[in-house]
């Protein structure tokens, strides 16, 4: 009965290595595509685009090429399974909690133009990145990795 009794109380008191170390959040999101317009004229002018992809979790730890922020342009009649035209990229490695990158591109704008292109910000994952051993860049909310704006929201600031 004793040693029973000093059985369960060892296995009481043993802890679970995997409670002293948590897996932990990550979360990157695609959290904004913003412009700005330097005007020519009453109708055209540059305008310069840049997606922001913001860490709103844990510290985001990787390798090199495992990740990269894409920005497309999408213009009407592009098939709906494809994102359009990359116009800018941008590779990264580690984001701290809290931090941002951005990915930039500038173009020429025309807002008489009736039907203006969408424009999609996408983070995008090497296919092997959960099967790495590494769980701090293991992304648990894949669902805000994308967000798409609308050049018509460029033709109303003219």
């Amino acid at each position: 009965m004793l040693s029973l009794l000093l059985l369960v109380t060892i296995l009481i008191n043993c802890t679970n290595p995997d409670d002293d170390d948590p897996k932990p959040n990550i979360d990157l999101e695609a959290s904004d595509i913003t412009f700005s317009v330097v005007k020519t004229d009453d109708f055209n002018g540059t305008v310069t685009l840049t997606g922001i992809v913001k860490n709103i979790a844990d510290d985001f730890t990787s390798g090199e090429g495992q990740q990269v922020i894409y920005l497309y342009e999408k213009s009407l009649g592009t098939p709906s399974n494809q994102s359009g035209n990359l116009v800018a990229s941008r590779s990264f490695e580690n984001l701290s909690a809290g931090e941002t990158l951005e990915v930039s591109f500038s173009r020429t704008w025309s807002s008489s133009n009736e039907f203006p292109p969408e424009y999609i910000l996408v983070i995008g994952y090497d296919p092997d990145l959960y099967i790495d051993s590494n769980l701090n860049n293991d992304d648990t909310n894949q669902a805000n990795d994308k967000i798409t704006v609308s050049g018509y929201d460029i033709n109303a600031i003219f």
